[in-house]
């Protein structure tokens, strides 16, 4: 086993960890953060955007079946376009490619224009094709991820309209659909003038906001507001919504947290991850002993009901009465949220069990859901890598997780495993007094080893705060080179 050296709050210190390998064994090295990278741009987001654009009416086609070939079902969902924008934004990110910029600005404008309820605010649930709004409820799961892509957008743009409609959306979120008045929750949908629709508190919107922007927020801006949010939906999560029988996260309850029982008789996998994959992330910012272990809970149970560690694959559903009953299939996402846990926690703590487990994972992800022959993943598949469900897109299936796996594979291995410099672009369009936190991980002691300024080098660093101090313009490029501090050797 490698011997961690972790000290909680925000400061990780590893022992390198490097393959050394010909470039014809280079498209199959899981360990090195390049390859995940190139997923992303070669099977992800290449061919979304030549296959899955809608060039006549404009943004993305929701229904694609494993050919590209587009469902008779054309209506558009605004939530679900900006988790394409989420990818784009990333895709700029991690290449300083304009053209992903262009493409990220493209979908940002059509959002605005027709996705955003210009008289009462908010996001309209469902568009037909040509943009028109069929369905004007706020709908709390599609208003979560709505905001997911506009904070991606921003952090890469401090765009000014961007951070208008992000502060606006989250407003809508705390002010009109979190529930003062019994323990906390976000409601699942409101009308278009924000009166509850439906009061039921489910999995998705209390979480997804965690996953989805706080934590990417916190990283960026070092705002406490972030951080604080993110505890108190996790605190809620972990008194509300675990079944004291199992100890299983639960998917559905009523405004005053009663189960719905038709909802919970199963425990969805990729949710269970998620908050132990979210209370691991506040752990290493806060220090906080009770995350680790509620985390570490989690992970133990996971691994015995959930992951077949031969096969590689994570299960989407057990029986929370019978857990060694589970689905036959895993979900894209569901996959891939077990893989970067995984690959988390080897990060943190250096574990052999962890790392093993990871590169079981990818590798099925690798074989069973990626088409490596006309790009984009498989929604869903069973443990011989059989097709469930074949389709590139469906209501709730875009770009956006299998992008945000590269990302975070890629970051993990070379910022923290490999402990290699880590190049980030950014185009700030708009001029702003904030300082700029480059790093999108929960550590913020580390070093910005180069900062350019179209192209020119720029010295205005604080590297005991991890920040940059912005030039008073906008319209510029940056690219910032990071590295994970080195730890000082002892006399």
């Amino acid at each position: 086993m490698k011997k961690p050296i972790f000290k909680p709050y925000l400061t990780f210190i590893f022992i390198p960890f490097f393959l050394v390998i010909s470039h014809s064994l280079y498209a199959q090295d899981l360990m090195r953060g390049d390859y995940w990278k190139q997923q992303v741009i070669d099977d992800v987001l290449e061919p979304w955007t030549n296959f899955a654009r809608d060039k006549e009416f404009g943004s993305f086609h929701t229904l694609l079946d494993k050919d590209w070939k587009v469902g008779e079902k054309q209506e558009k969902y605004p939530g679900m376009i900006a988790r394409h924008l989420f990818s784009y934004a990333v895709g700029y990110h991690v290449t300083g490619d304009e053209n992903y910029l262009e493409l990220a600005q493209e979908t940002f404008d059509y959002l605005i224009k027709h996705g955003w309820d210009h008289q009462y605010g908010g996001w309209f649930h469902e568009l037909d094709r040509s943009g028109n709004a069929v369905s004007m409820d706020k709908d709390m799961f599609m208003h979560a991820y709505a905001i997911t892509g506009l904070a991606m957008y921003y952090i890469v743009t401090r765009d000014k309209e961007v951070k208008h409609y992000l502060d606006k959306s989250i407003d809508i979120m705390e002010n009109h659909a979190w529930d003062n008045e019994n323990d906390g929750g976000y409601f699942r949908r409101l009308n278009r003038d924000f009166r509850i629709q439906n009061s039921n508190k489910v999995f998705s919107p209390q979480l997804a906001p965690v996953s989805g922007y706080l934590l990417y927020l916190y990283a960026a801006t070092r705002e406490e507001k972030y951080l604080q949010k993110s505890e108190q939906l996790l605190e809620m999560t972990l008194s509300q919504m675990k079944d004291r029988k199992s100890g299983w996260i639960m998917e559905g309850y009523d405004r005053n947290w009663n189960s719905l029982q038709q909802r919970n008789e199963m425990m969805n996998t990729g949710h269970n991850v998620e908050v132990a994959w979210m209370l691991m992330r506040l752990y290493a910012l806060t220090g906080k002993e009770n995350y680790k272990e509620e985390a570490l809970r989690l992970n133990g149970h996971l691994l015995k009901y959930a992951f077949d560690k031969d096969a590689g694959i994570w299960y989407h559903k057990l029986r929370v009465d019978n857990p060694e009953s589970h689905s036959d299939d895993s979900p894209w996402w569901v996959q891939a949220y077990g893989n970067m846990f995984q690959l988390y926690l080897y990060a943190l703590f250096g574990e052999e069990e962890s790392l093993s487990n990871f590169k079981r994972g990818a590798s099925f992800w690798n074989n069973n859901f990626i088409d490596k022959q006309k790009g984009g993943t498989y929604l869903s598949v069973d443990k011989q890598g059989n097709f469930i469900n074949s389709s590139k897109g469906v209501v709730t299936k875009t770009s956006y997780h299998a992008v945000e796996n590269g990302f975070l594979n890629m970051l993990y291995l070379d910022y923290w495993v490999n402990e290699q410099p880590v190049t980030l672009f950014y185009h700030i369009n708009s001029a702003t007094t904030e300082k700029l936190f480059p790093l999108l991980l929960e550590d913020l002691n580390y070093d910005i080893k180069k900062v350019r300024i179209d192209g020119k080098r720029w010295n205005k660093i604080d590297q005991d705060r991890g920040s940059i101090r912005l030039p008073k313009r906008g319209n510029y490029t940056m690219e910032v080179v990071l590295q994970k501090k080195q730890a000082k050797a002892r006399n």
